[in-house]
């Protein structure tokens, strides 16, 4: 009876204190965790940040909503440097736990595709001319025939003969220039040069001059930055000519870099959507950057994608093999790169534009 009455006495004291029995937790929605490994410092940084930029305004975007998962995202920065991406990309996956690791250009995204790939991890990117992909891997950019061909019927509006092809020893140009290299004599213009450069150069005089001999009509460019805005500005301070375009690296270039060199055309890649340059504009009074609308589609659709994905039996999320799926089977996008197309092969295809630089904007050109 004492014991009895002893433990009474025990829980009216603790009420009196206010000790309360806890309901049972709510358990929390599962988390997705992104990884970026983006360029936020260098040359390359305005590109980097307004990537970091756009992938923020998906987050606000799905944190809006009531979602079935909590979406994390984690930045990186890889400098443009392989092996930075590589270590990033690993931290991601090891540490962090990511289902999702996004990339940019051919400089980097090809050791985060492997490494993603080889964990079962997508690896979304946006690689120019970029047709073979891994198993996980998705690409955002639009490919070497939608380039070829907009770049294409340019030259020929200019009864344009005779080009020069220049960029970099890397990938990324490799892919675009090679193309247009196997291309271009199949449809009557013929490649004079078909040039690259390795990183750390700078003066161009003599190659310019060399190649001033045999006056081109046209030089196109696609390389990695410093190399184009170097190379621009030291062809115009020797010749004072125009006859000069990219592949869509121009108006992906510093503006303070840019020489104010008005009527240069260029394959435009920053985006095929005004209302959307124009929303991050407003946001974040500066331009949307290469590479970052196709980014913004791309991480909008593996969101909706894991929000109607069904995960497998014992799973709290979807599998990320099964996302994939999802996100293909969409089949058609209507986002901030206007409308796009999905293949099963994970490869988005699009109209690409060209645009005319005039007193420091890119303008679109009228057919």
């Amino acid at each position: 009876m004492k014991k009895v009455l002893l433990s009474l006495l025990m829980a009216t004291s603790l009420v009196a204190c206010g000790e309360k029995t806890k309901s049972p937790a709510t358990p929390e929605k599962p988390t997705i965790k992104i990884g970026a490994t983006l360029h936020l410092s260098g040359n390359q940084a305005h590109i980097g940040n307004s990537a970091k930029n756009v992938l923020n305004m998906v987050m606000d975007k799905w944190q809006q909503r009531d979602t079935k998962y909590n979406y994390q995202i984690i930045f990186e920065d890889d400098m443009v440097q392989p092996k930075q991406a590589a270590l990033n990309t690993n931290k991601f996956i090891n540490i962090n736990k990511t289902n999702i690791v996004i990339s940019m250009f051919g400089v980097v995204d090809r050791p985060v595709d492997d490494i993603a790939n080889k964990n079962k991890v997508i690896s979304l990117s946006c690689s120019y001319g970029k047709n073979q992909l891994p198993e996980y891997g998705f690409n955002t950019s639009p490919q070497n025939e939608e380039i070829y061909s907009s770049f294409l019927h340019q030259l020929k509006k200019r009864n344009v003969k005779t080009v020069a092809l220049l960029g970099n020893n890397a990938a990324v140009s490799n892919v675009l220039l090679g193309y247009a290299a196997q291309s271009l004599p199949k449809d009557g213009i013929e490649v004079l040069y078909n040039e690259r450069f390795n990183y750390g150069e700078t003066d161009f005089r003599l190659t310019i001059q060399k190649m001033e001999q045999e006056k081109p009509d046209y030089y196109v460019l696609f390389g990695v930055e410093p190399f184009n805005s170097i190379f621009l500005r030291q062809y115009y301070e020797l010749t004072g000519k125009k006859n000069i375009t990219s592949l869509g690296t121009f108006p992906g270039m510093n503006p303070k870099a840019f020489p104010p060199i008005n009527d240069i055309w260029s394959i435009y890649l920053n985006s095929n959507n005004d209302e959307f340059e124009k929303k991050y504009f407003e946001k974040y009074h500066n331009r949307l950057e290469s590479c970052s609308a196709n980014l913004y589609d791309g991480l909008d659709m593996f969101i909706k994608a894991f929000e109607n994905t069904k995960p497998r039996e014992g799973e709290k999320i979807p599998n990320n093999a099964d996302v994939l799926q999802t996100v293909k089977e969409f089949k058609t996008w209507y986002g901030a790169l206007g409308e796009t197309k999905i293949e099963p092969n994970g490869i988005m295809r699009m109209n690409v534009p060209v645009r005319i630089f005039k007193d420091g904007q890119w303008l679109k050109v009228e057919e």
